[in-house]
């Protein structure tokens, strides 16, 4: 008996070993070298920018084309490259991720489109010559701009929320309006005056930055192409 139950026990373990093999066999498997998804920047809207870098620019594109006016009146879209996003700036080991428009000191800034405020520096103190001088050290130690010495930098500003990820900010005033976070503000309104505040060393002028998602407006372009980018941004 004991013999036969043990020659049943060995036929069903065969028998369950081979329906596995064959179910193992029919399974789809995954192939090694397929490509991964293409993963997502979360701008906080319902249009994240791809990760990818040469589509990036091309969405960041189609979001802000024509959507803004010159925040300052009258004054010539800059087309020279140091003024334009990624700039180099060597004093700090970083790169420039705005747009440079030089203004006699107190010049209207206005907001240019619709939007939220998100910031309004009513308050601002600038730092001193030795806090500026001890940050610009670090960063040149470092090889890169941290992001609390960048945005002392820009010194007094105003950020715009237009939505759908898109955000401008306007640095380095000499004032800003009674603007309250919140306030709807509509393209055109003043929100501040020109000035050099963060950086006095670069003269007054107003650093108007484009971000888009986590980027800066024109990342990932240069020369003509960047000229022309930056041409699209104002109507």
């Amino acid at each position: 008996m004991r013999i036969l139950l043990a020659i049943v026990a060995v036929s069903l373990f065969g028998a369950v070993a081979v329906a596995a093999t064959a179910s193992r066999a029919e399974a789809p498997q995954a192939s090694p070298t397929a490509p991964p998804q293409q993963t997502l920047i979360t701008t906080g809207s319902d249009s994240p920018l791809p990760a990818d870098p040469v589509e990036r620019p091309l969405r960041a594109g189609a979001l802000v084309a024509s959507r803004f006016i010159v925040p300052i009146e009258g004054a010539e879209i800059p087309e020279e490259l140091e003024l334009l996003p990624g700039a180099p700036r060597d004093y700090r080991e970083g790169v420039h991720e705005g747009i440079d428009f030089p203004a006699p000191e107190g010049t209207s800034v206005r907001a240019a489109a619709a939007g939220t405020v998100i910031r309004v520096d009513t308050s601002f103190v600038d730092w001193t010559t030795e806090e500026q001088e001890s940050a610009l050290n670090e960063a040149l130690a470092l090889g890169y701009t941290p992001p609390p010495t960048l945005d002392r930098i820009r010194g007094r500003q105003v950020w715009i929320d237009h939505g759908r990820g898109v955000v401008s900010r306007y640095a380095h005033l000499s004032a800003t309006e009674p603007l309250l976070l919140g306030q709807r503000v509509e393209e055109g309104t003043l929100i501040g005056a020109v000035g050099s505040s963060g950086h006095p060393q670069g003269g007054p002028h107003l650093h108007f930055e484009v971000r888009v998602g986590e980027d800066y407006y024109g990342a990932g372009q240069s020369g003509d192409a960047l000229v022309r980018a930056v041409s699209r941004l104002f109507r």
